[in-house]
Parts: structure tokens; sequence; C-alpha cells
């Protein structure tokens, strides 16, 4: 993970932040992403945050791992499991090989457009390979990134090519992708792609994303 991230991420203002956003709930697009997912399956969280999904997927009945390569957000993030009583690992990692052993989860998560905070194609192409290895036979793996060509319609002061900059303070940015982008980062990763397409956040006039869904056959 680049520094520059991995810094802004451990500012203790911004995790401040961070916990105002967490409202717990999934958005529109989300919802239909699990109605792939086998009721009870062991899910992977990468890029946690203050656990908005997390909570969300526990309390419909999944056995969610939360990893961030924040300490400051992990630290944050457990104490409000501790407090809400919810049965949640949340562990820090290094963004680079996730800590686990071969085939453990039947879903694999990269939401909130942390896809996108994946800077250059090798790195990506490397850690949907992690992810792969991490996942069972028949698993899914869904992520997310920032639609280039909405930003380019409503938010193109922010945009440099295929990189987006909401915070005007700050040196980090999201890659912002096309669907076939995604979809071969997937199919190049040895998923299969079930969907990818724009998804709905929680009204229309909350915008979209881009989210691919990919299913690991062998």
């Amino acid at each position: 993970m680049n520094e520059s991230v991995r810094q802004w991420y451990e500012k203790k203002e911004n995790v401040e932040v961070m916990l105002q956003w967490n409202q717990r709930k999934l958005k529109k697009w989300e919802r239909s992403v699990v109605d792939f997912i086998p009721k009870g399956a062991t899910v992977l969280d990468i890029g946690c945050g203050m656990g908005r999904e997390a909570f969300a997927l526990s309390d419909m009945g999944f056995s969610v791992t939360g990893i961030d390569i924040s300490k400051e957000v992990i630290k944050e993030v457990t104490r409000l499991a501790l407090e809400n009583c919810r049965d949640i690992s949340f562990l820090h990692y290094d963004g680079q090989e996730l800590p686990f052993e071969d085939e453990v989860f039947d879903a694999v998560l990269i939401w909130a457009q942390t896809f996108g905070l994946l800077y250059g194609d090798d790195y990506k192409r490397r850690f949907l390979k992690e992810c792969r290895r991490v996942l069972k036979k028949d698993g899914y793996i869904s992520f997310s990134g920032h639609d280039r060509e909405y930003l380019t319609k409503f938010y193109k002061p922010c945009l440099r090519e295929n990189k987006f900059y909401p915070y005007t303070d700050a040196e980090i940015y999201w890659e912002t992708f096309v669907p076939q982008e995604l979809i071969r980062y997937a199919e190049n990763a040895g998923f299969s792609v079930v969907l990818c397409e724009q998804g709905e956040i929680y009204k229309p006039e909350d915008g979209v994303v881009l989210h691919c869904l990919g299913k690991k056959h062998r």
C-alpha cells in the first residue's frame, strides 16, 4: 500500500471523521451482492474501516473478519465491536499479503472503493491473486471502484486523467475505472466474472459506483 495512503488513514483526525460516517447499513448495490453469498458464510472484509459493512453483515448472520492497513482504525473499530457486543475479528495487515491460510473464506469483499487505493496495475493484479488464494472453491470476490464516466460528468475538476482527488489538502487519490477494466482485473486473477455493473448507493441522488463480482471455480 502506498505510504501516503497509509499515513492518511493513521491520522487521528481522519479516523475521527470516519467514525461519523459509520451508518452500519449496506448500500443498495452491496445488498444485491450479498444475495449471491450463502447464509452463514465466512466473509473477509478488506479495508474494513469503522466496520459499516462488517457490522451489517454480522447482523445478517455471516461470520466476518475485517482487516485494515491502519492500526488506528483497527483500534477504534475493535473498541466499537466490544462496546456493541459483536463477535467480529478485526486485524491489522500490511496491505500486501493476507495473514490467512489458503482457502478459508467463502467470500472476499473489497468495498468502499478500496480497490482504487491499490495504486498501479501490478499491485492490483497481485492483490487479487492473493484474495483468490484465501478463497474456498466456488467462493466469491466482490470489489468496487469509482466510475470514471460518472465522475467525468459530475466531478470533472477533481479528476486528473484516471485519478480522483476528492481532498484538496491531501496527496491521496482514488484510481477510477470503466467496467472492462474491472472485468480484466478479475479474469487475469483467475476469476470468472458473474457481473460487472454500476451500483446505486442509497438513493439515485447519491450517485453510483462500479462493482465487479467474480467466482473461483478451482
